[in-house]
């Protein structure tokens, strides 16, 4: 299996309010990372984003990233090699809206002397919402052996708009970028 340093993104689209990216990482706990300084972005099989310019900017926003984490990108001679893959899932939510008045129960008076029957009138809806949670897994991997020794990977749920969506990947890609600089600097994930 190809696995590469992996900064992961969540994509998922909304008919709901957005929910906040939920972010992690794993890597290889005896991968020299202090010897790291250039990278290379790989294009796999893997490689799935929807279209050429969501994949374009999800490449962006990796490079942009590493860059400012003081790797050098390269053509040859890499490092790391860097790539990216997505998965997204269709979720529904059902939504029951109840209107209505309740009347009076057994022991309560309503006319005259002693308990009155229970009445009451009420209605119900169901609706129902569906979204799409997608997510983003941008790996690291070793040139020669091609072994996995970082992954990435956030999940959202994708806004409608693709700027908002722009905007979601930037904030993915910042928070995986976050954890990439402490794995760096020896701090962890």
């Amino acid at each position: 299996m190809k696995s590469t340093l992996g900064l992961a993104i969540a994509l998922a689209l909304v008919a709901l309010p957005a929910s906040a990216q939920d972010v992690t990482v794993d890597y290889d706990h005896d991968f020299d990372f202090e010897k790291v300084e250039t990278f290379a972005y790989a294009e796999t099989k893997d490689t799935n984003a929807p279209d050429q310019l969501t994949d374009g900017k999800i490449k962006d926003a990796i490079v942009k990233e590493l860059t400012q984490s003081g790797l050098k990108q390269v053509d040859t001679d890499a490092d790391l090699f860097i790539t990216y893959h997505m998965t997204s899932k269709d979720n529904q939510v059902l939504n029951t809206t109840s209107m209505g008045y309740g009347g009076f129960g057994p022991g309560r008076r309503r006319f005259g002397p002693g308990p009155g029957p229970g009445v009451g009138m009420g209605t119900s809806t169901t609706t129902a919402s569906t979204y799409t949670e997608g997510t983003l897994i941008v790996d690291a991997y070793e040139p020669g052996d091609k072994k996995t020794v970082w992954r990435g990977t956030g999940t959202v749920t994708v806004k409608e708009k693709p700027e908002k969506q722009t905007k979601q990947i930037e904030n993915i890609m910042t928070k995986l970028g976050k954890k990439w600089d402490k794995i760096l600097a020896g701090k962890g994930k």
